[in-house]
C-alpha cells in the first residue's frame, strides 16, 4: 500500500471514530500509522488533513466561528459600560491594526513628542500633544532657527515633560517619541553620563571622546525626569500610529512658526 492510501485509510479511519463506530478490527492498524505519521516531515496535504480533523473535533467550523463573533469595539471607545458583563459576552478590544502595528492611541494619559529639522541641520521644529482616553486635550509646537533633528526631537520631550510636572504632576502618564536617540538617552546613558560628571567616558580618556553633543538639553531633561520621574516609550515613526502622525504635524507646525510668515 502507497503511503498515500495510507494517509487516506488513516483518515477514513478517523472520519469513522468521530462518528462514534471505530471497528475494533481497525484500531492496531490505525495505531501504526499512527506510528509511523511520527517518523515522517507531514506534507501540506496531511497538514490540511490534520486541520481538518482538529475543527470537527471541537464542534466544526462553525462553532469556532461562533467563539470569534463577538463585537468588536474600538480601543479609542470606553469600556466601562461593559464591566459588569460575563467576560464571554464583553465587546472584544479591535485595535487598529496598520502594517503589523498598533495604531491607535492608548487609554489613559499620553504624551506623544516629535521634532524635525529641514535641512539638517537648519531650521528645526518640536511638537507633542496630549491624549486622555484617546481624545486630544492638549497640544504646543515650537521651532528654532538653529537646530538639528536631535535636538529638535529632544526639546519635544523636554517641553512635554515640563507641560506635564505643570498640569498632571500628580497622574500617570506614558510619554512616547520614535526617537531612539531620545529614548535611550533619557532612560540610560544621562545616568552614566551624568555619574562621569557629564562626560562620555572617564577622564582618562581621551577629550574628543568625552564630549556630549547637545549637553545643555540633556541637562534640561535630567532635571525634568528627576522632577518627573518616568520612563519613555518608543515607538515606531511614519507607521501611520495617530498620535505619532500628530505629533509630527504639529513639530512640522513648529518649524513654520520659527520661519515666519511666507
Amino acid at each position: 500500500m502507497s503511503a498515500r492510501n495510507n494517509w487516506n485509510k488513516l483518515a477514513q479511519l478517523d472520519r469513522i471514530r468521530r462518528q462514534g463506530a471505530e471497528p475494533a478490527k481497525e484500531q492496531d492498524h490505525m495505531v501504526k500509522l499512527r506510528q509511523a505519521s511520527k517518523r515522517r516531515p507531514m506534507s501540506k496535504e496531511d497538514l490540511r488533513r490534520e486541520a481538518d480533523r482538529l475543527i470537527a473535533a471541537a464542534g466544526g467550523a462553525s462553532a469556532i466561528k461562533l467563539q470569534t463573533e463577538r463585537p468588536a469595539i474600538s480601543n479609542r471607545n470606553k469600556q466601562e459600560e461593559f464591566e459588569g458583563f460575563p467576560a464571554a459576552q464583553r465587546p472584544r478590544i479591535r485595535p487598529e491594526w496598520r502594517g503589523g502595528v498598533d495604531i491607535a492611541v492608548p487609554p489613559s494619559l499620553v504624551i506623544y513628542a516629535d521634532g524635525c529639522c529641514e535641512p539638517n541641520p537648519g531650521i528645526g521644529g518640536w511638537g507633542f500633544v496630549v491624549y486622555r482616553d484617546g481624545a486630544e486635550v492638549h497640544c504646543a509646537s515650537g521651532g528654532d532657527l538653529d537646530s538639528t533633528n536631535q535636538r529638535a526631537e529632544l526639546k519635544a520631550a523636554l517641553r512635554a515633560l515640563v507641560w506635564a510636572k505643570a498640569n498632571v504632576a500628580d497622574e500617570s502618564i506614558r510619554l512616547l517619541s520614535d526617537s531612539r536617540y531620545t529614548v535611550t538617552g533619557c532612560n540610560d546613558w544621562r545616568h552614566k553620563w551624568k555619574g562621569l560628571g557629564w562626560r562620555r567616558k572617564s577622564a582618562k580618556a581621551a577629550e574628543k571622546n568625552q564630549v556630549i553633543a547637545n549637553l545643555d538639553l540633556w541637562k534640561e531633561l535630567d532635571a525634568a525626569l528627576v522632577a518627573m520621574p518616568l520612563k519613555l516609550e518608543w515607538v515606531k515613526g511614519h507607521a501611520g500610529i495617530a498620535g505619532n502622525e500628530r505629533a509630527d504635524e504639529l513639530s512640522n507646525i513648529g518649524r513654520q512658526k520659527a520661519v515666519g510668515p511666507a
